[in-house]
């Protein structure tokens, strides 16, 4: 892997990389799985760096806005109004202002007393966002189709979603039923259930549903013969077969995380067992605070040579003044590990860069793309400031 890295400056102690090999053949798997005509958005919260941005617009995806900045964020890479999705729970009226000019522009309410908010000059396709109250297996901290989620309007509010959908010029449905879902047979009937509602507004004002917003929320997985993704696309065949809507995708984490990677310097080597490298909760924050992903980690020497063997288990410390700012614990690498040498950290493309925190002040490392032939650098190095 080192052959495609740039070599570190005495100041560059570590730097964030992206693999557009592996980026595009994702983006490729995913559209290939999904029936024809499915509008794909790619969530900028996932990875937001501007580049990123440019490189997923030039290819023809759509974004997805969680908030007025990500927009701005779009839209200055060049991002078409009409391949753009804002789904922020928390929109001012100021935020509906500034997009209500934007052409065929997607924008979910998260309640449906934020209808009230759009002026008849809006230009855009409002949505509602409903909560399909199932539990499809993602973790607690992630799960947004719980009962008491601050997202969406409860399913069980069927009548009144009807009766709003009606009465304000709502053209779209949305519905994500949470990030890492496991379960697709309990997607399936989400899906389903968000067909219903739509079918039963379009069977009173037909065509007035145009749009229905699946979301995303499937965790990554390395590309296969059989991949969970090209199961879900078939769920969504089945459920969709013979309707004419548009069907729009946000996802994020299974596009992104195998495409990224991260270099660090070790500094120390501790006995009995503790690395200290330039990554820790900063980078990994979500790692940190939760619970750690089993990223694939090698170390290297300078000369681009592999150092063999996994026969030592470490505890990988970051750099920041926090107690709990470890990387992984009892991590198998080479027990003759010395300073100077490199970590390799693979499959960091998700939630790492997006999340970088300001704790301690540290500078965000250069960021590097492979483009199965040399790297470019895409950013370098900068102070966060305050």
């Amino acid at each position: 892997m080192m052959d495609m890295l740039p070599k570190l400056g005495a100041e560059d102690t570590a730097i964030i990389g992206v693999n557009l090999p592996v980026l595009t053949s994702r983006l490729h798997h995913l559209q290939d799985a999904f029936p024809e005509g499915v509008q794909h958005t790619i969530a900028i919260k996932t990875n937001p760096h501007p580049k990123m941005l440019e490189f997923l617009v030039a290819r023809g995806f759509g974004l997805e806005a969680a908030s007025i900045e990500e927009v701005r964020m779009a839209l200055a890479a060049g991002c078409s109004p009409a391949h753009l999705v804002f789904d922020s729970p928390v929109k001012t009226r100021h935020e509906i202002r500034e997009i209500s000019s934007l052409p065929g522009m997607l924008v979910n309410v998260n309640s449906l007393e934020e209808l009230d908010r759009f002026d008849t000059d809006f230009q855009g396709i409002l949505g509602i966002r409903i909560n399909p109250q199932v539990h499809t297996g993602a973790p607690e901290l992630f799960d947004v189709s719980k009962n008491e989620s601050k997202f969406g309007v409860p399913v069980d509010m069927k009548e009144r979603i009807v009766d709003a959908a009606l009465r304000y010029p709502v053209q779209a449905l949305h519905m994500h039923s949470g990030s890492q879902m496991k379960d697709l047979n309990i997607q399936r009937g989400a899906l389903k259930e968000l067909k219903r509602i739509a079918d039963a507004i379009n069977a009173v004002s037909p065509g007035k549903i145009k749009v229905l917003d699946i979301g995303g929320g499937l965790p990554t997985e390395t590309l296969g013969p059989q991949t969970q993704m090209e199961a879900y696309g078939q769920i969504i065949a089945e459920v969709f077969r013979g309707s004419s809507y548009l069907l729009v995708t946000e996802f994020g984490q299974w596009v992104q995380a195998e495409a990224g990677f991260a270099l660090s310097a070790i500094e120390y080597i501790l006995a009995p067992n503790k690395l200290f490298i330039h990554l820790g909760a900063d980078f990994f924050m979500r790692d940190a605070y939760t619970k750690a992903r089993s990223f694939p980690m090698t170390v290297w020497n300078g000369d681009a040579t592999q150092v063999q063997g996994m026969d030592k288990p470490y505890d990988i410390a970051g750099p920041l003044c926090f107690a709990g700012d470890y990387l992984a614990h009892g991590m198998a690498l080479p027990a003759a590990l010395q300073e100077g040498q490199y970590l390799f950290i693979d499959h960091t493309g998700a939630n790492t860069y997006a999340l970088w925190s300001r704790h301690c002040s540290r500078t965000l490392p250069a960021t590097w793309a492979w483009d199965g032939n040399s790297m470019v650098k895409w950013s370098n190095r900068s102070t966060i400031g305050f």
